[in-house]
């Protein structure tokens, strides 16, 4: 999870005389640096008390990282719980059929995946030339807000092939690389990489599970989804407050309360996340009190929220709606519409990610094209556009 300090600090306009100057455009005073400085040693303070445990609720409680697979041990994790799925008579037919899946799926998994880092880096360019086209005003702030909330977006991808670290593939030479490509993307997307790559281990390991899934809080109709990531918005920007200040929960979605109180987790993810919150909280200080705060907030910190509200809809929700059974086969989907190739970045084809996750994500039309047939017997979903569909894309 990225955790994040909203400020209600924006360069309004204020009437001197008989002209406007911008509040937040202004050489910043002594004294604003020193309540600047104050401000930031309050929050970390904060963070300090909750990354030793406190107050309680925010221990973590229930299943701990012994359920939270290393990714490179993740289809063995999967195949065990295959076997487990069916009654003891079928199981060896059971590991008869996952074992031919993955052999199929071996194929399209080799060494470092050229594409993703040249994606990455060029997506960089691009986002890092809108902040400073921003910072310099070449090009409205509003333009930016817009161009980067796209490109924060594409981020998530060598983001999340770095957690599942398929990026350097069968090699293991330099795989420091991969952690580093994977650190950067959580720049623009404002999502914390170490932390996110344990919890979405255990999204896998756990699909749709309502306690351990730690994506299953967006299940539910589509029109809920808003109300949801208003919560996440929140709960992200204030969390020391919700956390120490329990009366004002009631202002977040119930689901993410019981979020709150119940969340899985080790104690290195929470400090890792605090860690993330306290310098993005402390880099949007620093500019605001410099006069910087609008150019941030609109190249970087709205555009990392924006992408966040698309990332729970169409990652989160879409391709595991309706999120109610927790089988191999059964828990995600192959769902294709017409342009959902570049909306969702091959993951259209979800399903086929849930049962080989070391394929990458550009290869996952291929393996469901070889394999459709045998995985829709065996009751994989597929809806709309996909190959052998069996009926329109369920909303």
């Amino acid at each position: 999870m990225d955790l994040h300090f909203v400020t209600a600090s924006f360069p309004f306009d204020e009437v001197v005389g008989n002209g406007r100057r911008s509040i937040g455009t202004e050489v910043p005073t002594p004294a604003k640096w020193a309540a600047s400085t104050a401000l930031i040693s309050r929050f970390a303070w904060t963070t300090a008390r909750l990354s030793i445990g406190w107050p309680p609720v925010l221990k973590y409680r229930g299943r701990m990282t012994s359920e939270t697979p290393a990714p490179e041990d993740l289809e063995s994790v999967l195949a065990q719980t295959a076997q487990v799925e069916v009654p003891d008579g079928g199981r060896l037919d059971r590991t008869e059929q996952v074992r031919r899946e993955n052999a199929v799926a071996a194929k399209y998994w080799s060494g470092v995946q050229v594409r993703i880092i040249l994606t990455f880096l060029v997506f960089s360019i691009c986002w890092g030339g809108v902040v400073y086209l921003g910072a310099t005003a070449s090009i409205s702030l509003w333009l930016c807000l817009l161009l980067n909330s796209v490109l924060a977006s594409t981020f998530y991808m060598p983001l999340h092939e770095a957690a599942h670290r398929n990026i350097w593939g069968r090699v293991n030479r330099g795989r420091r690389i991969e952690d580093v490509i994977g650190i950067l993307c959580s720049i623009p997307t404002g999502i914390e990489f170490t932390s996110h790559r344990a919890g979405h281990m255990r999204h896998h390991a756990f699909t749709n599970d309502p306690r351990r899934d730690p994506d299953h809080f967006t299940e539910g109709r589509l029109r809920e989804l808003p109300l949801k990531f208003y919560g996440m918005t929140m709960l992200y920007s204030f969390l020391p407050l919700f956390a120490l200040v329990k009366p004002i929960r009631v202002l977040l979605p119930s689901v993410l309360r019981n979020r709150l109180e119940s969340r899985e987790g080790s104690k290195s993810e929470g400090l890792a996340q605090m860690r993330f919150w306290l310098l993005s909280t402390a880099v949007l200080l620093a500019c605001i009190f410099t006069g910087n705060g609008l150019v941030a907030l609109c190249v970087w910190w709205l555009p990392a929220r924006i992408q966040l509200g698309w990332l729970m809809f169409i990652f989160a929700w879409y391709p595991h709606h309706p999120a109610t059974e927790t089988s191999r086969y059964l828990h995600t989907r192959v769902a294709v519409f017409r342009g959902s190739g570049i909306a969702i970045r091959g993951h259209d084809y979800h399903a086929i990610h849930h049962l080989f996750p070391r394929v990458p994500h550009y290869r996952l039309k291929a393996v469901w094209n070889e394999l459709s047939e045998d995985l829709v017997k065996q009751g994989v979903r597929a809806e709309g556009r996909a190959l052998a569909a069996t009926g329109p894309v369920v909303w």
